[in-house]
């Protein structure tokens, strides 16, 4: 079965302080919370996702830095297995996993 393609990416990396998996958002921070990422889908937007990784990266504020895909049609929910697990914790303690998205207050 062939796969939906998308052009859509988020960046994501690992918070220095804590090794906290993090993605960077539209107000140009990081959240722990996958749905939270700023969703690039032109070339430009791509390769700004890229220089604001490299910028918190020279700053020592994440390292590990990626763009990632994410599934079309099913909001911010990456593509590929690993970063789902990334995106919720441990597959062997779920009773550690977080939540995809952050709680509703």
């Amino acid at each position: 079965m062939a796969h939906a393609k998308s052009n859509s990416q988020i960046l994501t990396a690992n918070r220095l302080r804590d090794g906290e998996t993090v993605y960077y958002t539209e107000a140009g921070e990081w959240s722990a919370f996958v749905t939270d990422a700023r969703v690039a889908t032109t070339p430009d937007d791509i390769e700004a996702l890229n220089k604001a990784g490299g910028a918190a990266s020279a700053a020592n504020l994440v390292v590990d830095v990626n763009i990632i895909g994410v599934t079309p049609g099913a909001g911010v929910t990456p593509a590929h297995i690993r970063e789902v697990i990334r995106a919720t914790g441990p597959t062997v303690r779920t009773d550690l996993n977080k939540p995809i998205a952050r709680p509703q207050r």
